[in-house]
């Protein structure tokens, strides 16, 4: 949120006739605001570019269109493991070990909600590669499966991993704190009620908390891994998702963005998508430690308002 609360003051001083507001949400749930909740969007941002298509193409709107029929694949990411000073066992976390440390009973291990927010079952993705990269196989079950009363379970058949996420996510025990944001994981680990948790390293960055870094064949920002990143895929058992596939396969990080076909003001989100996409936009992101993607793909050009189509040329 902070590159694009940047954006926005940025954006409206070069286009003072215009006035953005930015609302917040889980990447899952920002869509459904637009696709179930009818709230108006002129532009959708979400930190996992595959959820436009499976979520948004596939549901029609009233007309009979689909909600979006393109998006662009703009800035990149990866997954640490952030801590404080006074977490649990910080004198002793390492590249080795971490695993183990989160998986303690009195380690506080704080999850977004998968079936609200990407960074959600994008934590479980690597806990899913990390048991195979670290010949644990009970990695999943014992940092966070165990923890609820309709348990989240890993099973691995024929070297690919999937993890299966009940519609009912209750924590059973103080070592599982489950909340819908990352940034409310943060503040709590700020605050010293959670230990650990697994969020986007330009997040963790931006808040100025210790993190660690993960191996690139786990912590999902490596395109060159990204064949290692399929052998993880994420299913969720919720009904709202009934009417879709909800099967996540682990993919690298990528966010993505799109303006809806019921926008009310899709001309100055155009004007804002060249902007995020611009000189400006793209060292407000670098300056808040998110990489780019140089250059940024489109799906779909031919679909795309004339005034991007000179993007991707």
């Amino acid at each position: 949120m902070a590159p694009f609360a940047q954006i926005q003051t940025a954006f409206e001083q070069a286009n003072p006739d215009i006035n953005v507001e930015l609302q917040s949400y889980g990447s899952i749930q920002a869509i459904r605001q637009v696709t179930e909740l009818g709230q108006q969007a002129d532009l959708v941002a979400v930190a996992d570019e595959t959820l436009v298509p499976m979520m948004m193409y596939q549901t029609k709107m009233a007309n009979g269109q689909p909600y979006a029929g393109w998006d662009i694949e703009s800035n990149t990411n990866q997954l640490v493991l952030a801590y404080t000073p006074t977490s649990k066992y910080a004198d002793e976390i390492n590249s080795s070990n971490w695993y183990q440390i989160i998986s303690r009973p009195d380690v506080a291990l704080g999850l977004t909600d998968p079936r609200i927010d990407a960074v959600g079952y994008r934590t479980l993705m690597t806990l899913g590669l990390a048991a195979a990269y670290y010949d644990d196989s009970t990695l999943v079950q014992d940092a966070v499966g165990n923890h609820f009363s309709m348990p989240i379970t890993a099973d691995t058949v024929n070297g690919i991993t999937t993890v299966s996420v009940p519609e009912l996510l209750e924590p059973t025990d103080s070592h599982l704190v489950l909340r819908n944001a990352d940034m409310e994981l943060l503040a709590l680990l700020q605050s010293g009620n959670v230990d650990y948790t697994i969020d986007y390293k330009s997040v963790v960055m931006q808040d100025g908390l210790k993190y660690l870094e993960l191996p690139p064949e786990i912590n999902l920002g490596d395109i060159n891994e990204a064949q290692a990143y399929q052998k993880v895929t994420v299913n969720m058992n919720y009904q709202r998702f009934a009417t879709l596939n909800p099967v996540f396969g682990g993919t690298p990080i990528i966010y993505g963005m799109t303006i809806p076909n019921n926008a009310q003001n899709s001309a100055d989100a155009v004007k804002f998508i060249q902007f995020v996409l611009g000189t400006k936009g793209q060292e407000i992101f670098k300056n808040c430690s998110q990489p780019e993607m140089v250059p940024p793909i489109c799906d779909n050009v031919s679909a795309l308002p004339n005034a991007l189509k000179t993007l991707f040329h």
